[in-house]
């Protein structure tokens, strides 16, 4: 009997029954979970979920956006056939992103074995993974999650040795790297750049098979680029010009010299209530090298990033920086075995992934897939400690729970005090629903709650149309008169009154007043 074969097939057996138990505690937690971040809102969500409507009228010429990412909006389209009440298509989101969530979670099962580690590693590192993803899944409607999911398929092809001995890898890759594109625009370029320097190192490790590796380059890029293509040829036909997104460009006006930034103040006439699928912000297009104080600029930013994007890692565990810097020791060595390395590949993949965000901005849900990687690398390395025979098992054990609780302090930490996330705008919005006809177009009194009455307008079905300038009492009524406002909301100023003008709530909502612009009322002298 083949002993060697027996135990690794126990092996293969224990870690399967571990990745089926992670996946249903993940499941059987997410549905229990569901219920208390089901109300969560964020405005691209909310632009995702439109452009999902507009793709499911029939409107594909206004679905098309060059600044968002579709395959989201996609993917909901098949939950918003069955209704598209407000609260059931914001549930909607959160059980789409669950399911993500659940092939994400599998992904990893499988990027795992990439890294050297035991059985007990892999398990608590599968586990601990849970509410990692259950984070990713209910903080934000966003497509990160989407690109951690496909991102951790597309690894788990690129960083195996046996990468060029099938045909059907660089297909693969082509079509992950295709889909993550739809996701984000970011992968775009990423995976250009990913792609290409894994598959040179391919080239150079693999001296009987450079020709195989050539082949999956061609193969993967002309899948790559025939179905990215043809999304690039929507948008840029939309645009006029040739793009893959407008979304890098935004945002890198977003943080120029002379920008606002998000925080600038949508005036009536300056929010756009006609479908368009277009950012907002007060920018102006720059290059660091028009002159010496934009390039000084962009170095600012460059430096800025870095450091947020330390403090980033720092949150994803405290052992973040060292798992990076233990990992740069791998580079420590003549070339040639550098190349012949596999450890090399996820810190490449981090140092890849992150550089791409540093002239721009960074924010955490953007590092979601280094998250991943560290989690990982940093499993790589306690088993690589735990070989030195100065580790009982009770020093073991110890360790291994502080690497674990170290990176799922903070999502578990989120899910802990974000319980209800934004359920009080919808208690509000349901309340104003059942009492008064709120309908048609709404603007507000002041910006610092345009986020709120924007949600709002999503639960109510109006249109939000931004906030009025500080003028007098006639000027404003020419205002919302002029762009067809049905209701203005005075928020959190008790001691504003619109003369003239019905408000429909007689003071049962704190701080809030809402009048009515089509029903004027008698002033008594």
């Amino acid at each position: 009997m083949n002993w060697t074969k027996h135990i690794s097939n126990n092996v293969a057996l224990r870690s399967n029954k571990s990745l089926i138990t992670a996946l249903m505690t993940f499941l059987l937690l997410g549905i229990i979970l569901i219920r208390y971040y089901q109300y969560q809102l964020n405005p691209d969500g909310l632009v995702y979920i439109k452009i999902a409507k507009i793709y499911l009228m029939g409107d594909y010429g206004n679905a098309i956006s060059a600044y968002w990412s579709p395959l989201i909006s996609w993917l909901l389209i098949p939950f918003l056939v069955y209704g598209i009440n407000p609260v059931y298509v914001l549930f909607s989101t959160k059980v789409l992103a669950l399911i993500i969530g659940f092939f994400t979670l599998l992904g990893i099962g499988k990027l795992s074995y990439k890294f050297e580690m035991n059985n007990t590693i892999r398990t608590v590192i599968l586990f601990s993974a849970v509410p990692v993803v259950l984070y990713f899944a209910y903080s934000v409607i966003t497509p990160d999650l989407l690109l951690v999911c496909i991102l951790v398929y597309y690894f788990n092809i690129i960083f195996d040795s046996e990468y060029p001995n099938k045909l059907s890898n660089g297909l693969l890759c082509g079509l992950l790297g295709a889909l993550a594109y739809l996701s984000k625009s970011y992968a775009f370029p990423f995976f250009i750049a990913h792609f290409t320097l894994f598959n040179i190192i391919h080239y150079f490790k693999n001296i009987q098979n450079r020709k195989k590796v050539l082949k999956n380059l061609f193969i993967g890029f002309a899948v790559f680029f025939v179905i990215s293509g043809i999304w690039i040829g929507l948008i840029s036909q939309k645009e006029g010009e040739i793009t893959y997104s407008t979304s890098g460009e935004f945002n890198h006006n977003l943080v120029g010299p002379e920008s606002k930034g998000w925080g600038m103040t949508h005036y009536l006439g300056e929010v756009t209530s006609d479908g368009s699928l277009t950012p907002s912000a007060d920018v102006k297009s720059w290059s660091p090298f028009e002159s010496w104080s934009n390039f000084k600029h962009q170095l600012k930013l460059i430096y800025t990033n870095t450091i947020d994007t330390i403090s980033i890692y720092k949150s994803f565990s405290y052992f973040s920086l060292i798992i990076l810097f233990v990992y740069l020791m791998f580079f420590l060595k003549p070339f040639k075995k550098i190349l012949k390395d596999n450890r090399i590949y996820p810190i490449l993949t981090v140092i890849i992934f992150s550089v791409g965000y540093l002239p721009i901005l960074v924010e955490e849900r953007y590092l979601w897939a280094v998250y991943i990687l560290l989690f990982l690398m940093g499993g790589y390395l306690v088993n690589e400690l735990f070989k030195h025979s100065f580790f009982t098992t009770r020093r073991k054990s110890i360790i291994l729970l502080v690497f674990a609780l170290s990176f799922i302090w903070m999502p578990v930490s989120f899910l802990s005090e974000n319980i209800n996330l934004d359920k009080e705008i919808y208690n509000m919005a349901n309340f104003i629903e059942d009492q008064y006809s709120i309908h048609g177009n709404i603007a507000v009194n002041q910006d610092n709650k345009k986020i709120a009455v924007t949600y709002l307008s999503y639960y109510l079905g109006t249109t939000y149309l931004g906030q009025t300038n500080n003028t007098s009492s006639s000027q404003l009524q020419e205002q919302l008169k002029k762009y067809n406002v049905d209701f203005y909301i005075v928020w959190g100023d008790n001691n504003s009154v619109l003369n003239g003008y019905a408000e429909v709530t007689n003071g049962k909502i704190n701080a809030l007043k809402i009048y009515s612009i089509n029903d004027k009322v008698q002033v008594e002298n």
